[in-house]
């Protein structure tokens, strides 16, 4: 006689996050802007989140970075309120679906600097990176040189995205070594950003994480200051997402902050 198999329980994902930004020690003004926007579905006792997380860097060095940073993130969480939790709600918010809205959000996004800039006539724009975490799936879109990590439970960083910039590209074909790009002079040079054209294309990702991972988004004032391995041993020592994104800060802070810094960090778990 067979016996009945007793289905195995469900696990429940759960999200914690924790951000920071700070104007660093060289700069006068705070271009970074950076979005949260999280929400928990619960049905039959079991929770379902769904995270948006958002970091815009505006361009150093032009007037408005901050003016169209601040532009990015405000699109994006305007078409997020309508749209992705909507969609999310009703359980039509699939990967295919994300990767679909990740691209309008841009699309909005770059609509509202260019139609600023043209009317300012400024050179003003953003980079932007941008992650909408559902359960353990992660989708990801980034314009420039704003970056997303994934930092395992064992302590080990990858890089999702690679920078749209000069640098990048001679590190991809091998005439610098990361360690040169960091201190190249065309370091902070991107070829694409937020505002800069009428249409702009962002990478689109997904990834599937694993519980106990962290997801960091980050500007360059980050990642330009402290090496990846010192964000990977940061961000592992910190007990909870909140300190992992103070920590990381103040490490770029104390590092010289020569530029904005701002970091999100996402931590996946289960029950």
């Amino acid at each position: 006689m067979d016996t009945p198999s007793i289905p195995r329980p469900q696990l429940a994902v759960l999200l914690a996050s924790g951000h920071h930004t700070d104007i660093g020690q060289v700069r006068k003004i705070n271009q970074d802007s950076l979005l949260v926007m999280e929400m928990d579905k619960v049905n039959q006792s079991m929770p379902s989140p769904l995270g948006l997380y958002v970091v815009a860097d505006g361009l150093g060095g032009y007037e408005g970075g901050e003016i169209a940073s601040g532009l990015v993130v405000t699109a994006i969480a305007s078409l997020a309120q309508a749209d992705l939790f909507n969609s999310f709600i009703g359980g039509a918010l699939d990967e295919a679906a994300t990767k679909t809205w990740l691209q309008l959000a841009v699309k909005r996004a770059n609509e509202a600097v260019v139609e600023k800039r043209t009317g300012a006539n400024s050179e003003m724009g953003s980079t932007l990176v941008m992650a909408v975490v559902n359960g353990l799936n992660v989708c990801l879109a980034h314009v420039g040189d704003s970056r997303a990590y994934r930092l395992n439970s064992s302590g080990e960083l990858e890089r999702l995205t690679y920078d749209h910039s000069l640098v990048e590209e001679l590190v991809k074909a091998k005439q610098l070594t990361p360690a040169q790009a960091k201190s190249h002079n065309l370091g902070s040079l991107v070829y694409k950003t937020i505002g800069n054209k009428e249409e702009v294309e962002p990478d689109v990702q997904s990834v599937e994480l694993e519980p106990g991972d962290r997801l960091i988004l980050c500007c360059d004032g980050l990642n330009g200051m402290i090496s990846d391995e010192q964000i990977a041993a940061i961000a592992h020592a910190a007990p909870t997402p909140a300190e992992a994104a103070h920590r990381l800060v103040t490490a770029a802070n104390e590092a010289g902050g020569r530029d904005n810094i701002t970091a999100i960090v996402v931590e996946i778990s289960i029950r």
